[in-house]
């Protein structure tokens, strides 16, 4: 398992206490459980705990988003052109994959301030609107908030609404139309509304699952937790393409935003990324920590690890609500996509593992309908109990003691698909029987081949509520029809439900079955992702997205195979290039093991293509090659005697992001004499050389271009023949002899000479 883990921002002073606690079970704030309160801001139309509810429905999560966005076309003119409308933050949440109008989501944090919102991944023009939070510390229970927007020039009109009972304090570029409603003057590209809100609310909570007070979000004066206002908001547009929609959280002085909640207040911040979700906890100044910020945050990634049921949000963040400090109406509370927040005095080390609780919900991408809603809270709080015994954080007998309340008497006349007959918070406990039950009919029935986390996973998959028809559907198909008979009685009647004990579970959880998950490496492991071609041989092209190849170059990538389970397994990762599968490779892997397996594909045609392994997705860009140049050209030597070679040294450079290719031609007085393909890395130079003979006389014009230009260097030849190689006599004895500049045959001689002078006189004195 790959994790990051750093402490990103202390401010004030941190409290950590390592010690037991005493947790219950969550409470959501829907009309199952309690009312919840709108104490005038408006903020609390339509949400609860875990999801927003409409009628008997709860919507699901969107993808990477924050807010829908809906059109209509052709329901105006303007000077010819048709006014297209689109409307977007009309819903707390979204269903997933509604037209990709809306960009990726991308939090940060940052020392006095925080921002969270959303970064825009697809061109064209986009409206961005960042509300900015602000205590009020002079008005204690009153929140500032300032409304932009910064428009682009295609938007005709705009209008947005600010909550009810807000207080407007002041508008730049906006004129009021009614009590909550302000339409855009176009005047400016950049408007403002300021207002003030109340973000006391409180929920109304019966049950032993609620906490003892009433607050969902609150401003003490000092510090304040809340969720963001709804600011629905109408534009219209000209031309074809849509003109897309942003929204931002910011804090104007110390505190932390995720997508929906807000802090305002001293606050240390940590962070964890793993299995392609960042974890960010926000620890308040005034919070006292019953588990260590470092031990929440694995103890969320590992549940990251062993859910393999999709619905991953690339970020997820949690605030330690101070305990104590008001009087809290729930333990837990999640809402958006993968925001929440917890008591901080809440235990990793129980049954009812609330931190886990709420990042279950996170996971939950599904619709129910009346009938399937209690999924919802019975799969959260089995899941929260198993992860937690699978973290070994608590033993059989406290999980079992969990499971086991849900068979109470209290609960004997309580059927699931019958909310009017949940009694004592049913859809919780029974609940959690039941769905860990069907986990236990589904595995013994395979043999341990398929758990609950399969029909968990097709769930999510449902854009529509799910019925009660489908959810059985998909048990059968996880479990086979008697396990879809078994669940049936369990939830559409009355029937006894009873705990499994030790043996079985030994049996069935103990050694976990084989859980193989697939992704992409990270983009920022350039060596992960490596491209082989004429080019260049395998090399790192990863870094950053997008990955730029140039044509029929063949992309290699280190696909992640992780085996979570207890047994091994056979895995079968797959490449898929525009959802097209186009590699596949085979193997077994153990169980705890992390391996990466290399698949590839060659793109022949340019074009922008999405690269895929299971959901997780890289984007790639595909050219012609560039076009390499010649940028020096240099003769040596450059004066040579006629029949002589010189070497002609051409310098070519691709400056490009991409692979480049040039053909070198080398010319003597404009006739090509040599011809040179080249293929070049991106941002590579390099020289390549070609020997030439000159056999005429006078100044010779050596080149090489590129096709494109071409550079000229001279070389004078002089008339002068090198002298021929001699030839020694056969005959000749050689001798050593030294000489000097200018001596030879001749000084030699000249020796020889004075020898017989000497000899001569000699022979005339003896004469004498």
């Amino acid at each position: 398992m790959f994790v990051v883990l750093r402490r990103v921002v202390a401010v004030g002073l941190v409290v950590l206490l390592l010690g037991g606690g005493i947790a219950s079970l969550p409470v959501a704030a829907t009309p199952d459980h309690g009312a919840v309160t709108d104490d005038g801001d408006g903020l609390a139309a339509g949400v609860g705990e875990n999801c927003t509810y409409s009628g008997d429905t709860a919507p699901n999560r969107s993808e990477a988003t924050v807010d829908p966005v809906h059109s209509s076309t052709g329901t105006a003119k303007a000077n010819g052109s048709v006014l297209r409308t689109r409307s977007a933050d009309t819903h707390r949440r979204q269903p997933r994959e509604q037209g990709g109008d809306i960009a990726t989501t991308a939090a940060g944090m940052e020392t006095g301030t925080a921002t969270s919102g959303t970064t825009q991944t697809s061109d064209g023009d986009v409206i961005q609107q960042t509300q900015t939070y602000a205590r009020v510390p002079e008005q204690p229970g009153e929140v500032a908030v300032t409304l932009t927007y910064e428009v682009p020039d295609r938007v005709v009109d705009l209008e947005t609404h600010v909550p009810a009972a807000a207080t407007v304090t002041e508008t730049d570029g906006f004129e009021r139309v009614n009590e909550s409603v302000y339409e855009w003057e176009e005047t400016t590209d950049t408007a403002t509304i300021s207002y003030r809100v109340n973000p006391n609310r409180t929920i109304e909570k019966s049950g032993p699952e609620g906490a003892e007070g009433r607050y969902l979000s609150v401003d003490t004066g000092e510090w304040a937790l809340l969720t963001r206002s709804l600011t629905p908001t109408r534009w219209r547009y000209t031309g074809r393409d849509p003109v897309r929609y942003n929204r931002t959280l910011r804090t104007a002085g110390p505190g932390a935003a995720g997508e929906e909640i807000v802090y305002l207040g001293d606050v240390a911040t940590f962070e964890e990324t793993a299995h392609n979700q960042t974890f960010t906890l926000a620890v308040p100044e005034r919070a006292t920590m019953t588990a260590s910020p470092i031990s929440v945050l694995d103890s969320m990634a590992n549940a990251s690890n062993a859910l393999r049921v999709g619905d991953r949000d690339e970020q997820v963040f949690v605030v330690a609500a101070p305990s104590g400090a008001v009087s809290w109406g729930v333990e837990g509370y999640q809402i958006g996509d993968a925001d929440m927040w917890v008591q901080s005095r809440q235990s990793l080390d129980v049954a009812n593992n609330v931190w886990l609780h709420e990042y279950v919900h996170s996971r939950q991408a599904y619709e129910t309908t009346e009938k399937t809603r209690w999924t919802v809270e019975g799969w959260a709080t089995y899941y929260a109990a198993v992860l937690t015994l699978e973290q070994n954080r608590i033993g059989f007998d406290e999980f079992q003691a969990q499971l086991a309340a849900g068979g109470r008497p209290v609960y004997s006349d309580v059927i699931l698909t019958e909310r009017t007959s949940w009694t004592n918070d049913a859809n919780y406990w029974k609940g959690a029987l039941v769905a860990g039950q069907t986990d236990v009919h589904i595995r013994s029935a395979t043999g341990r081949n398929q758990t609950l986390q399969r029909v968990f996973q097709s769930l999510n998959g449902y854009r529509d509520p799910v019925t009660q028809s489908q959810f059985l559907a998909e048990i059968e198909a996880a479990g086979g029809p008697s396990v879809r008979d078994a669940t049936a009685t369990e939830t559409e009647t009355a029937a006894a439900v009873t705990m499994w004990n030790e043996t079985t579970h030994r049996q069935l959880f103990g050694s976990i079955p084989a859980r193989i998950g697939y992704s992409l490496p990270p983009v920022d492991r350039a060596d992960a992702y490596r491209a082989d071609s004429l080019y260049r041989s395998d090399a790192p092209v990863g870094g950053s997205e997008p990955i730029r190849l140039a044509t029929n170059e063949t992309l290699a990538v280190d696909a992640v195979v992780e085996n979570a389970g207890g047994e091994a397994g056979t895995y079968n990762v797959s490449l898929a290039v525009n959802e097209t599968v186009v590699d596949a490779k085979q193997g077994r892997i153990e169980p705890g093991v992390r391996t990466e397996v290399a698949v590839t594909h060659t793109f022949a045609a340019p074009g922008r293509y999405v690269v895929s392994v299971d959901g997780d997705t890289v984007t790639v860009i595909v050219s012609e090659p560039a076009a390499a140049s010649v940028t020096n050209v240099t003769a040596s030597p450059q004066e040579v005697r006629q029949g002589d070679s010189a070497d002609v040294t051409a310098t070519v450079a691709n400056d490009n992001d991409i692979p480049g290719t040039a053909t070198v031609e080398f010319r003597r007085n404009d006739v090509v004499f040599a011809e040179q393909r080249l293929y070049l890395s991106p941002h590579v130079t390099t020289t390549v050389t070609r020997a030439v003979t000159l056999d005429e006389p006078g100044t010779v014009s050596l080149s090489a271009g590129d096709g494109r230009t071409t550079t000229t260097v001279d070389v004078v030849v002089s008339t002068e023949t090198a002298a021929p190689p001699s030839t020694p006599n056969s005959t000749e004895v050689p001798t050593d002899r030294q000489t000097t500049a200018g001596e030879g045959d001749g000084f030699t001689a000249i020796i020889a000479g004075l020898a017989v002078l000497l000899a001569a006189l000699i022979a005339r004195q003896r004469r004498s």
